[in-house]
């Protein structure tokens, strides 16, 4: 049996047995699936949104914008890749337990580094160079680009782009190897157990996860030359490992945790009254800078909208999407390919249709499908069959004959 993927496991997951119960086979559940692949395709969505947005300048931004497009980025952004990381976690200790760290290290440098590197320094070099040549009208031969601009652009860490994900991966999995190691090395403590008690019931801990927002912020305005941006060469983001750390933990210790299991899969009546009020007090602090109180609301307000969405995320999933689907399944399998190589072709139809007299409806729809069938046509036809590709881009070690 082959350790699962760098995300979640393509094929369904297998939940550990209840005690008491040696002889049985272990409970099955699909809906991960399910939402890693809607997820994941998601991005497209949020990036083709970046396009038509009326509040934010992306890479490739339509003078025609519209509110409707940045609220649907918006309400993308807060729940996506908190979700994405509680996965992350999930398995990553689902995988650690299972097979150990040795074979967990190997099969994850190689579902990670593989592809990261690969699409690092072929399919982001191109959309880098259609960037520089066409968007920025700075025209010059491919061999100069590389020679002279691209080496500026890696020390500055302009090449990472939608990559972030898969670095701070890596560093969440060391984390969950140092604290698979400690859990083995550290003893039961009542005492603790009783804390976690109180904050498992009715999922009150996510009241918690804020807190890395306010901390994040915090540090910011202590050192902010250290605290914004990238570091090593785009290796390093603080920004990112503080605020999304805790969702992953959470995934650690949604996978170790049956009571907690049970307590996730269901929504707490306090959950959609916390929503609403952080909701409305985003709305109003929404121009509160510094740091004063009216700022501090407005960041931890935030940071609850994005816990209790991507709560509300997981148990939708779970209640409506948790049975096997052949679709889901290749969708599944196809999300890496997607995330991949999503972003150079929304930058490309995007500036293709940017001088169209079509509605924006119709562009934003225009390069979602084009996105789409291009990305899903190169996982098919291309990363599916030809053995070189499919370990470049999924990190899928080739058969041996």
């Amino acid at each position: 049996m082959n350790p699962p993927s760098v995300l979640t496991a393509v094929e369904p997951v297998e939940l550990r047995p209840p005690s008491g119960s040696p002889g049985s086979p272990p409970p099955r559940f699909y809906y991960m699936d399910s939402m890693r692949s809607i997820l994941m395709m998601l991005g497209v969505v949020l990036h083709g949104a970046l396009i038509y947005s009326s509040t934010d300048h992306w890479i490739v931004s339509d003078s025609h914008n519209s509110i409707f497009f940045s609220l649907l980025d918006a309400i993308i952004h807060v729940f996506r890749m908190p979700t994405f990381f509680i996965i992350a976690g999930f398995f990553s200790m689902m995988s650690l337990q299972k097979y150990g760290i040795k074979v967990f290290t190997q099969v994850r440098l190689v579902r990670i580094l593989v592809p990261l590197l690969s699409t690092a320094l072929i399919v982001n070099t191109l959309e880098l160079y259609f960037r520089t040549t066409i968007l920025q009208q700075n025209p010059m031969t491919f061999t100069r680009f590389l020679t002279q601009v691209l080496p500026q652009i890696w020390l500055s860490g302009q090449w990472v782009s939608h990559l972030w994900f898969l670095l701070t991966l890596l560093q969440f999995f060391a984390v969950g190897i140092g604290l698979y190691l400690l859990g083995r090395c550290l003893p039961n403590v009542h005492v603790a157990s009783r804390l976690v008690a109180g904050l498992r019931k009715n999922c009150y801990f996510l009241l918690l996860i804020p807190c890395a927002e306010l901390l994040w912020s915090a540090a910011a305005k202590v050192a902010p030359d250290l605290f914004h941006g990238s570091l090593c060469c785009g290796l390093f983001n603080l920004e990112d490992f503080m605020v999304f750390l805790p969702y992953f933990l959470l995934g650690l210790w949604l996978f170790r945790d049956p009571g907690l299991q049970d307590e996730f899969h269901r929504i707490a009546r306090w959950e959609w009254g916390m929503l609403l009020l952080a909701i409305i007090t985003q709305h109003i602090e929404a121009n509160a800078h510094g740091f004063n109180t009216e700022s501090l609301l407005r960041i931890y307000s935030f940071g609850l909208i994005c816990a209790l969405s991507s709560h509300i995320c997981y148990v939708l999933f779970y209640q409506f999407m948790n049975r096997d689907s052949r679709v889901f399944r290749y969708l599944s399998d196809a999300s890496y390919s997607i995330y991949l190589f999503h972003h150079i072709c929304v930058v490309i139809f995007g500036y293709l249709l940017l001088n169209s007299n079509i509605a924006i409806g119709y562009k934003f729809l225009a390069v979602e499908i084009a996105t789409f069938a291009v990305t899903l046509s190169l996982h098919h036809f291309l990363i599916l069959r030809i053995p070189i590709l499919r370990f470049l881009f999924n990190g899928k070690r080739i058969a041996r004959s």
